[in-house]
């Protein structure tokens, strides 16, 4: 068992000319069954680039554009537990700001204590703070329950040394330190959400949303996408 953070890029969740699919909300409900097979306590952290990318909108201010984007992560948030809670999985929303009436507001103490009895927490909204991504959101998220892993499912492999999508030579790490990361300005997250890890022994595997079904086995055996974390001396 143990106690994880899915960081879910808003990315994943379109497809075709929808911007969150039924398709991929019936992947993310698998997921959780899959993990609560071995009893994991989940929490997940969703992204907002399937609706609005901040670094696409240079000509608007920036506390203006990530209010946006942390919007959109809030809205995902919204459709993955209406979906979850169609298929009797029991879920809450927690958000970093309020929104009466709509989003019931969590102590801390209240939070953990539903993470324990293994409702799956929906964090939207990032750290609700401009200059912040979702990335951050993920460490943020991993503190507040004292999660010791946050899996980053995404559009590629794992880190590479080069980006896969413009380079076809792009080597794909299977092991990372936190120091090799950093120091090599590896841009799979942001270096804060790296640093904070690191801090607070939190280990990351970053792979693909399309191999969701070795989740398990990845976890036990770092198989598959990238492991990050041990040594970092």
């Amino acid at each position: 068992m143990s106690r994880i953070i899915l960081k879910i890029s808003g990315e994943v969740l379109k497809e075709d000319d929808k911007n969150v699919s039924e398709k991929k909300l019936n992947i993310i409900k698998e997921i959780i069954e899959e993990l609560k097979k071995d009893k994991h306590k989940i929490g997940i952290v969703i992204g907002g680039g399937n609706y609005f990318r901040g670094r696409d909108h240079n000509n608007m201010a920036p506390i203006k554009k990530d209010a946006i984007g942390m919007m959109g992560t809030v809205i995902n948030a919204l459709y993955i537990s209406d979906f979850l809670d169609k298929h009797k999985i029991k879920n809450e929303i927690y958000t970093p700001f309020d929104f009466p009436y709509l989003i019931e507001n969590f102590s801390d103490s209240e939070l953990k204590e539903k993470y324990e009895n293994d409702e799956i927490i929906i964090f939207g909204g990032g750290i609700g703070k401009s200059g912040f991504s979702t990335d951050s959101g993920a460490s943020f998220a991993a503190k507040k329950v004292k999660a010791s892993l946050i899996i980053k499912l995404t559009t590629v492999d794992g880190v590479y040394d080069k980006d896969p999508k413009t380079n076809k030579e792009a080597k794909l790490f299977k092991t990372l330190t936190f120091n090799e990361v950093i120091e090599n300005n590896y841009k799979v997250m942001d270096t804060s959400a790296f640093k904070e890890c690191k801090e607070n022994n939190i280990d990351i595997i970053v792979m693909n949303f399309e191999k969701y079904k070795y989740l398990n086995e990845t976890i036990k055996k770092h198989n598959i996408g990238t492991f990050i974390g041990g040594s970092n001396e």
